[in-house]
């Protein structure tokens, strides 16, 4: 699963994903943005936390996850739980 993490104060500056859940507005990405500084680079330390306080919790809840990381966009991450029969993994992807 990938997904954005952004601080609240942000999300609360923003209408549309406040009121829609993703975004509807933006910009163009800053000029010769070099996206391998994101996907390669470790998570900062405030994401890394998060990311093993959710891992944590998913592991309490019968989820094994298989991968935690940086994605290409800035902000984004992935994290996805370790390939199991098609029933569970749907229940998995739910939680």
């Amino acid at each position: 699963q990938e997904f954005f993490v952004i601080k609240a104060e942000l999300y609360r500056q923003r209408p549309d994903l406040v009121n829609c859940g993703r975004t509807l507005v933006g910009k163009l990405p800053t000029r010769n943005q070099q996206g391998e500084l994101n996907y390669f680079a470790p998570p900062p330390a405030e994401i890394n936390s998060l990311l093993f306080k959710v891992q944590s919790v998913m592991l309490k809840l019968g989820v094994p996850m298989a991968v935690l990381h940086n994605e290409v966009a800035c902000a984004q991450h992935e994290m996805s739980p370790i390939y199991a029969h098609s029933t569970f993994s749907a229940d998995n992807n739910v939680l």
